[in-house]
């Protein structure tokens, strides 16, 4: 059973008006004058576990007054401690996206964070991961998918290739599981594909398809284990598509999505598409017939 890692952090209220911490005694703090408070430690915990998250996700996360989180936020950007950018919206606009620097790791104990700065195009995808992690959590049930874990994968799996015998590694994102009906199924979560070239991306999934039977051998047969994708754009996603179609079994066990023009989609409305099939599904939907194929 997966677990919740953020279940302790959802479930907290912190007061809008807590009292302020003690400051840290770590220089880039006392350096910029600035006394965080608890509110404060737990933002940039949450950033620290989800690596991007939007504001609104940030509210929904700690439990805090939306006014109180703008504001704090503001603050931890004006110290240095979170960057953040505002995605340009083919209508409206955008919420802000923000993340972790240098200074802000630092100021909670962590290693250095992922510099999004130079990966903007990707920090869409990487927050759309936590809005279906919400949104299944909140809303699932209304169309029969019943979310029963889920956890971030912040370094990957590491595996031993059984071909081979030589150590590798996995790049998922987050894994979860869940229950359509009487059907159980795993899925590990890619957020990262846009990254890798296009010559590159048969290898790849070629990879994603190999662990994926050898994790359903290994563990349990009847326990489907499958590869869900979300990528920025519907051209991406079609370039995963047509990559998948030339890989053995990866037809079977890869669902794609893309998160523009609205991530909040992901969970509830059909937009998710297989290679084996030209219409657009709910996740629900598709996680049953993905179970299903690969039993």
């Amino acid at each position: 059973m997966l677990h919740n890692p953020t279940s302790a952090a959802t479930s907290a209220r912190l007061d809008a008006e807590e009292a302020d911490v003690q400051p840290s005694s770590r220089p880039i703090l006392e350096v910029r004058g600035y006394r965080p408070r608890a509110s404060d430690r737990h933002l940039l915990a949450l950033l620290c576990e989800h690596q991007v998250l939007t504001t609104g996700q940030l509210v929904r996360l700690a439990g805090i007054p939306e006014r109180t989180v703008q504001h704090r936020l503001g603050v931890l950007y004006g110290a240095g401690l979170v960057s953040r950018h505002r995605p340009q919206a083919a209508v409206g606009t955008s919420p802000y996206h923000l993340w972790l620097t240098a200074f802000g790791a630092e100021a909670i104990g962590t290693g250095p964070p992922e510099p999004w700065n130079e990966d903007l195009g990707g920090v869409r995808t990487v927050a759309a991961l936590s809005e279906l992690w919400l949104d299944l959590a909140d809303h699932g049930r209304e169309v029969g998918l019943t979310l029963m874990g889920w956890r971030r994968l912040p370094d990957g799996l590491s595996y031993v290739d059984p071909r081979t015998g030589a150590d590798r590694r996995l790049g998922a994102d987050a894994e979860l599981s869940a229950r359509h009906g009487g059907t159980y199924v795993r899925a590990l979560l890619f957020a990262r594909i846009d990254r890798i070239p296009r010559n590159r991306l048969g290898p790849v999934v070629t990879r994603w398809s190999a662990y994926l039977a050898a994790a359903a051998s290994a563990t349990s047969p009847h326990v489907p284990i499958v590869a869900v994708v979300l990528t920025r754009t519907e051209r991406q996603r079609m370039r995963v598509l047509e990559a998948a179609l030339g890989v053995a079994g990866a037809t079977e066990r890869v669902a794609v999505a893309a998160v523009e023009p609205s991530a909040g989609a992901l969970a509830r409305d059909a937009v998710w598409r297989t290679a084996a099939d030209h219409h657009v599904r709910r996740l629900a939907d598709v996680l049953a017939h993905l179970a299903e194929a690969v039993r």
